[in-house]
Order: structure tokens, then sequence, then C-alpha cells
């Protein structure tokens, strides 16, 4: 007895669907190169933009540098004027300028990736002096109190992202505050530091304080220039530090900003000491070095209104040519034909011997501080505050008595 099983129909159903498996990881396979070809391309196009919008801002700032420098000489030369007031509003609509091309530079370095996190242990006074020193000029021109409470604490974060989350906290609350007060100040919890900026300005709605860190937000209460982008960049650098951000705020009564970071065991600090404002500002020499016609100026222009003596120069040979020995070097960092003001200050301090020296930039990345740091220079940013050029000659100038 033998039975017999047909087995042709099970085998051509095996090469079918042996063909259409064939088929379906092929086609998978095809969709998965479409797709990384489409993220690259998508990847490319977004640093791209980011590249550009960066490129963009930073080459906005240099004729803005030059532009508040000379705003400010104005609205000093036109004080007690009739036309003083006009001064005082031109200087307060580049301000705004700057701060919103400084929120769309960091707003590209985010979407980046560009900002490269040191988290450290460092003195909490090491951010909150000048800090403090900054938005005290700024708060007085409006009318607004500004009062920091010192700490001698100590905490681990990378000092320059928390100098610029604290720094969109005070922004804000200097310029949303039309009269009354601003706190910066930082209370112990536990193994965390807590830093508030608080402020009496015009608060924000409770449905509004879920939203009010996007990009774009601003609150329904507050008036005056911005894009809304200020409380977004706190929050996503914050989110680079792991810190915890909180807002507390009523209504027509004021709001409080607040950002938890752990705390360190005290060590030596290792920071230059606060330079205490000084009425008279000593008269001096200058060697100012910068490849922008305008922003040298305009520098030229600042100085001289200080009454100082200055030597302006476009490369580093015209500036070798000084008549005599400056004071003080002013050096821009980026030059033509590739040169830096690096470059430019081991033949000057050759020709003139170890002056002290300032390098302006616009480029704020940290590797750069450090590397101007370790050289020996102090380091401006552009568009540069006179208040702090103004500090910095101060400061120098005491020196060199001490040592004479």
């Amino acid at each position: 007895m033998a039975t017999y099983t047909d087995v042709t129909a099970f085998r051509n159903a095996e090469r079918a669907l042996k063909r259409i498996n064939e088929t379906l990881e092929q086609r998978v396979a095809e969709r998965t190169r479409a797709l990384a070809l489409a993220s690259d391309a998508a990847q490319r196009a977004n640093e791209a933009k980011t590249h550009f919008l960066a490129a963009v801002s930073h080459d906005l700032l240099q004729p803005l540098h030059a532009a508040q420098l000379f705003a400010h000489t104005l609205q000093v030369r036109l004080a007690g004027d009739a036309a003083a007031p006009t001064a005082r509003h031109l200087d307060g609509a580049l301000a705004a300028t700057e701060n919103l091309l400084a929120g769309l530079l960091d707003i590209a370095k985010l979407e980046g990736g560009r900002f490269n996190v040191r988290p450290r242990d460092f003195a909490l006074a090491e951010v909150l002096d000048p800090l403090a020193a900054e938005f005290r000029a700024l708060a007085e021109e409006r009318g607004i109190r500004l009062r920091v409470v010192g700490s001698r604490g100590w905490a681990h974060s990378d000092p320059q992202l928390l100098r610029r989350v604290l720094q969109n906290f005070l922004a804000n609350a200097v310029r949303y505050t039309e009269h009354g007060r601003v706190l910066l100040g930082c209370r112990r919890s536990g193994n965390q530091w807590r830093i508030e900026v608080w402020d009496s300005g015009p608060g924000i709605a409770e449905q509004e304080q879920e939203l009010i860190f996007e990009q774009f937000r601003r609150g329904s209460a507050a008036s005056g220039q911005g894009l809304g982008l200020g409380l977004a960049i706190a929050d996503r650098m914050a989110g680079l530090l792991g810190h915890r951000l909180s807002l507390r705020s009523w209504p027509e009564r004021g709001s409080v900003f607040a950002v938890e970071l752990p705390r360190a065991v005290a060590g030596r600090i290792a920071r230059e000491p606060a330079v205490a404002p000084v009425r008279h500002l000593p008269q001096g020499r200058a060697l100012v070095l910068d490849n922008e016609p305008a922003a040298l100026t305009a520098m030229n222009v600042l100085l001289e209104s200080w009454q100082w003596q200055v030597h302006a120069a476009r490369t580093p040979a015209q500036a070798a040519q000084a008549p005599w020995t400056p004071d003080l070097l002013v050096l821009d960092y980026h030059l033509d034909g590739g040169l830096t003001g690096l470059d430019a200050l081991v033949g000057l301090r050759a020709r003139f011997g170890a002056l002290p020296a300032v390098v302006l930039t616009a480029d704020r990345d940290a590797a750069l501080r450090q590397r101007l740091i370790e050289a020996g220079v102090s380091v401006l940013y552009k568009p540069l505050k006179p208040l702090a050029l103004r500090q910095l000659i101060q400061h120098h100038m005491a020196a060199v008595r001490e040592t004479d």
C-alpha cells in the first residue's frame, strides 16, 4: 500500500513566499537608504542654517559695536544739552538690538550643539559679582534699585553657561520692572544652591507660567522690545547643565525666577579681584589695533573723550610704529590675513615690554576666553560696554601705580 502527496503546490508557495520576502527586504533596504539620505540632507541643511545664523549675528555685532561706542560718546558730550534725550534713546535702541542679536546667536549655538559644557567647582561670587556690577548701572539708568546678596559659597556647574542663565533672568527683570527693585541672591537648600532673581514687575498670569519658557513667548502684561527668547535660552542652557529652573509670580506684584545647582566644597578663589568703581580716570596712552575702520575710529573717539592719547592702527605693522610706549594695548581678536590679537600681542610686547592688554572679541566661545586669560590678557566682548573698559583701565592703572 503506497501513499503519494503532490508537494508541487507547497514548493511553488514556498518559492513565492521567498520572492515576497526578498522583495520586502529590498524595499526596506531602499527605504532605509532613502531615509538615511533624507536625514543627512536635513542635518546638513540644519547645520548650514545654524552656521549662517551664527555668522550673520556675529558679523552684525561688528558694526553694532562701533555704533554703540559712538552713541555712548555722543550721549556723554550732549549731557545737559537739549539733544541729550535723543542720544539716550539712540543708545537704548542700539542696546535692545544687541540683546536681540545675542539671543539669536545663542539659539543658533544651541540648535547646532556648539555649547561645550565644562563643569567645575567655583565660588559663586565669581559669577554673581560681575553680574551685579553689569546690571547695577543698567538698573540705575531705569530708576530701579538693584540689590545683590553676596555669597561666599561654592557650587559645581559651568560658570559661563550659568552666567548666561542668570543674565537672561536679570535682563528680563530690569527690562520689565518700571519701578521698585530687583534682587539677586542665593539660598542654601540641602546639597543645593538656589539662585533667585526677584522683581517688582508686572508679574505673569498663572495660565501663562507653563508656556513662558517656550521660544517667542512673552507674558501678556509685559511691554517693551524683545522676541521672547531669553527665558527659552535660559531653559535650554539649564537643561544642558542638568539644573532645574522654577518660577513663582504674582500678577501686578512681581516674579521670582530661580535655578538650582549642586553645592561644592569651598576652595581657593582663583578669580581677579572685583574692581571698585573710581570717579576719576587717570590719563594715559593707549595703542588700539582693529582692522575695522569704523570700530577703530569709535574706540579712538571714546578714549580721547576720556583724555587719553591714542595711537590707532589697522595692522600689527602700523601698531608697532607707535611713537611712544603705551600704557595699555586694546586689541581686536580677529584681524586681517588670518592673524589674531594674540599673534599681534607677541610682537607688541617684544617691542614695548610686558604691557597690560585688553582683547575685544564677538566670539563668546569659552575655550577662546580661557586661552586669552592664560595668555595674561583681559577679555571684553563686542559690542563693548564702555563702563567695563573704564573699570579695566582703572584696575590696570592702579596696578601700575602700586608697582612704581
